[in-house]
Formats: structure tokens, sequence, C-alpha cells
């Protein structure tokens, strides 16, 4: 089988969609920066991808027909107004650059859902307005902009997946599901807005899924990756803290929500489900009991 290339692979999302590649056969080629996962056996590559000749030597000898671009400044809050993201956009121009003029025939790349403005409902990939108020929206909306058009003049076929929120093994502890798990072990306060907000949650798992049917597919343009069912935070923190025995420590209220956060945001999952016939498999539940039984095994408690 050809290769593909997965950069961030030793990420939180990347770990996962190599995971799947390799499950269906996939010849997978990855880049880290510092570590690799040990348990994943693609063929590996140690690159600092903001480095325009390290990118160039890595697409000359990997040639890959395939790419799943995933590489970003990406962990919340820091990433919407990091310096990096500037860089990430003339990194990830570069890197494109090289895979067309290689050979390059079908890429992915992970956006989000932050490129959108935000506003009460459901957030459609050709109808909702977009953001250009943080860094991080402002330099994800110009990367594809420039995509669009640059792929169109080299005959690439584009796929650009914009992520709404995750939760799942790995994450970084700053994000909403483990920060409320991760207090909740160590018996500490996990202090929360009034949680009467909804935002669509999707397991990280099967994130990745929806990643590698995207790229194997004919699919282009931008395709919401999402559950398409809205949750209320509340109910989210309810249910991590009913599981541990800890309600006592979820502080409702003792967070303000911002004046300019909308009560709904979800994904209009139509294209991933009308034209890739997709649909996530794992349970809010069950992806919850994942993510505790992950958290439990580390040895920060």
């Amino acid at each position: 089988m050809c290769p593909i290339l997965v950069t961030g692979g030793s990420g939180w999302i990347g770990r996962y969609v190599i995971r799947e590649l390799l499950r269906k056969g996939y010849n997978v080629h990855a880049t880290y920066h510092r570590s690799k996962p040990a348990d994943l056996a693609c063929t590996w590559h140690q690159v600092n991808l903001l480095r325009d000749a390290e990118v160039a030597e890595l697409i000359h000898l990997v040639k890959p027909s395939y790419l799943v671009h995933l590489a970003w400044e990406a962990v919340p809050p820091k990433c919407y107004e990091a310096l990096n993201n500037y860089y990430w956009v003339q990194a990830s121009m570069g890197l494109m650059r090289h895979f067309a003029e290689n050979g390059g025939e079908r890429v992915f790349v992970a956006g989000t859902c932050a490129e959108y403005e935000w506003v009460d409902g459901f957030l459609t990939e050709n109808g909702s307005n977009l953001s250009f108020q943080t860094p991080y929206a402002l330099c994800k909306n110009t990367f594809r902009i420039w995509l669009e058009s640059y792929a169109a003049q080299m005959c690439v076929s584009l796929c650009w997946g914009r992520i709404f929120h995750m939760y799942g093994p790995h994450e970084s502890g700053s994000r909403l599901v483990s920060s409320l798990i991760t207090s909740l072990l160590k018996g500490e306060s996990a202090k929360c807005t009034h949680g009467k907000q909804s935002r669509d949650f999707m397991y990280v798992e099967d994130v990745a899924r929806a990643v590698v049917e995207l790229i194997g597919s004919g699919v282009e343009g931008i395709v919401n990756i999402g559950s398409g069912t809205p949750l209320a935070i509340k109910q989210i923190a309810t249910g991590i803290g009913a599981r541990l025995g800890r309600l006592d420590l979820i502080k409702f209220g003792q967070i303000p929500l911002p004046a300019h956060e909308p009560m709904l945001v979800a994904a209009n999952v139509d294209r991933l489900r009308d034209e890739l016939n997709w649909k996530p498999q794992i349970t809010l539940d069950e992806g919850i009991d994942r993510t505790i039984a992950w958290w439990r095994s580390q040895s920060f408690i």
C-alpha cells in the first residue's frame, strides 16, 4: 500500500489515528518531536516541522501519497493566543508544497470548531460565519483559504476536518473532562460555571476513526467532525461526579460564564452522516468510564 504520513503522530489524536490506520493495513509513517509512543509499530521520523529543511528531507525520503496533518499549537487555553500559530501557518504551507511537488495525492488537515464565530445553534461548514478574533482562529482560517486554492492548482485532493470538543485518555488535564476527573480523584474541589451551556463532545477514538474514514474516502472540502448531539456541561460533570462518588466536590456557579459565550454550540454533521455514512461508536457513558479508568492508572494519584 502507498505510504501515508501523519504529522503530530505522537500527539493526542495522532496516536489513535495511527492505531486505526495500522488496523486497516496502511503503510504508516509518522512524525514526532521529542518522544514517540512505544506501542505503535509504524515508521517513526523525528522532525521539527517548523524547520523547512527537515520537512523537505522527510517528504523526499517518504514520498507519501497521503498526508494527515494534525500537528499544530493545540492545547487550550494558551493555543488561542500563542505566537506559534503564525509560524505553523508558514510551516504548514511549506509542508504542503513539498508534499504536492513530490507526488502527493490526497491530504486531510485537522481544523477546529474555533474557526467558526460561535453563535447559538448548529454550526454548518458553508453556512456559518467564520472567526478571525484570535490568532488560533485567524491562522487556521488563513491556512485553509490558502490551501484550498493551492491544492486545486496542484490537483491535490483536500479534506479539511473541523473537529469539535473531544475527551478521552491522554487528554491534557486543562480540558473540561480530564480536569474534572483529575480534581475529583485527588479529592479537590472542581469549580465550574453554572453548567447550563451545551457543547458537542466526542470520544477521541471516534474522532480518529472519522479522520481515517475521511482520508480514505473521496469526500472533499470542509467536514464537521462531531457527534451532532449537544450535551449540557452540567450533565457531563454530574455524571463524572456520580461515578467517582464525589458530587460534593463539584462547585457549580463558581466560574462566571463569559458574556459572549452562547448557550448551545454543536456541529451540523449532515456531511459526515450522509456522504460518509458515519456515526460515533462510543457512548458518553462508555467514554467517560474509559477516561476515568485511564486516569486511575496514572501515577499522579
